[in-house]
């Protein structure tokens, strides 16, 4: 049986009911006016008369009881309906939270693969000069080898050296052995004038042969000295350039560990401020972007001045301080550039702003003051920039796209 068949059919039984013991009345009484009817029958007739209207007032009370389920499922009804309303909101917002999100992503990867490619050409460098010192190590190991090389043959040559002064003394004492032999047979000239005749000959080839060695030793002395100061003067050269290599190399290290602790600064500063104003960044106060070697906080107009305005509002106040202190204490390394963006909507003839370009450096202008005087940041960490329409992140073809242009920029930067 259908639900409805169940809730309308008490109501059919509660309408014919008093007709049916009206009807009932009506033939008992004829039947007893009528000695039609005994009285056991009679009280038969009364206990079922009794019986009906027992199961008469179980119908009532089945019908409200029915009555009272179908209100419920009424109510059930329309609160599932308001909640499915509110899931297909909540559902429309987190889809535009997670596209938002998929196009921070896109821009976070882009910046990702912009830094692995520094990595790897800095890695290529490295390799480079990696592979440039190995050669000047195998090129100073080569003229190393060559030294040693000369030095034996220097030794080799000394020691020869040696021997033909040994030779030269022993040649010496000879001369003198035969000037002494020539002094004796000068006392008998006429007898050893053939001896003597001999003996100076031999005197002659001696001093001629020691003279030879001589310029010989001191000519091959003379080219072993000059070959060793060449290959001194290399090895130095040599060690010149190792040192030279080894010191870019150092500085190349340097900078490579400078560049990678630069972004590692850049990352956890980024996360810094995201977890530090995580409260303005879910309710889209303000956003958190890097691009490149610069961290982009973005406040929106809306929430800092009114339109055609440089004067903030008392709404923003909280926020800007808020970002004020973070920037004073928590990231207070980096410099800091406010600078005002417009539409390309053009200002009233009221306005005592010439340009948009003018009423965007005014609104940076006094933010910056409001960081100085009420945040607490040095001045000289600051800098105020107006960029008027000419910096759109949007079209300005729509409201939306209006909308998204007019903000204030504050980028940090390293020194």
């Amino acid at each position: 049986m259908k639900l409805s068949e169940l809730l309308i059919e008490p109501d059919v039984t509660l309408e014919l009911a008093p007709l049916i013991d009206v009807l009932f009345l009506i033939v008992l009484f004829y039947a007893v006016s009528s000695s039609l009817i005994s009285p056991e029958d009679l009280a038969n007739l009364k206990g079922q008369l009794a019986t009906a209207a027992t199961e008469n007032r179980t119908l009532v009370e089945h019908a409200s009881s029915q009555e009272a389920v179908l209100a419920r499922l009424q109510t059930d009804l329309s609160e599932s309906a308001r909640q499915a309303a509110a899931q297909g909101e909540r559902v429309v917002r987190l889809e535009a939270e997670l596209q938002a999100s998929a196009v921070q992503a896109t821009r976070y990867e882009a910046d990702l693969a912009g830094q692995r490619d520094q990595i790897g050409r800095l890695q290529g460098d490295l390799t480079t000069a990696t592979t440039s010192l190995s050669d000047h190590q195998a090129r100073l190991a080569d003229q190393a080898q060559r030294l040693t090389q000369l030095q034996a043959d220097l030794t080799t040559k000394e020691q020869a050296l040696a021997s033909q002064a040994q030779r030269i003394v022993v040649m010496d004492q000879a001369l003198d052995d035969v000037r002494a032999k020539l002094a004796q047979s000068q006392a008998t000239a006429e007898q050893q004038t053939q001896q003597a005749t001999e003996a100076q000959a031999t005197l002659t080839r001696l001093e001629t042969e020691s003279k030879a060695l001589a310029s010989d030793l001191a000519r091959e002395q003379a080219s072993h000295q000059a070959d060793l100061a060449a290959a001194q003067a290399e090895l130095e050269r040599l060690r010149i350039q190792v040192a030279d290599v080894s010191a870019e190399n150092a500085r190349f290290q340097s900078l490579k560990k400078a560049e990678l602790d630069r972004l590692a600064g850049i990352e956890e500063t980024q996360q810094h401020l995201t977890d530090s104003l995580k409260s303005l960044i879910d309710d889209k106060s303000l956003g958190v972007t890097r691009v490149n070697d610069r961290l982009v906080l973005e406040l929106s107009d809306r929430i800092l001045f009114d339109s055609g305005s440089d004067q903030l509002r008392p709404e923003g106040l909280p926020v800007l301080a808020n970002v004020g202190k973070i920037l004073a204490t928590r990231v207070n390394t980096l410099q800091i550039q406010v600078g005002g963006h417009t539409d390309n909507v053009p200002l009233g003839p009221a306005s005592r702003f010439g340009s948009n370009w003018a009423l965007s450096a005014a609104r940076a202008v006094n933010v910056v003051r409001f960081f100085e005087q009420t945040g607490g940041v040095e001045p000289t960490r600051l800098a105020a920039v107006g960029y008027g329409e000419f910096q759109p992140i949007a079209a300005n073809t729509t409201p939306e796209g209006r909308a998204r242009n007019r903000r204030i920029e504050i980028v940090l930067l390293a020194h």
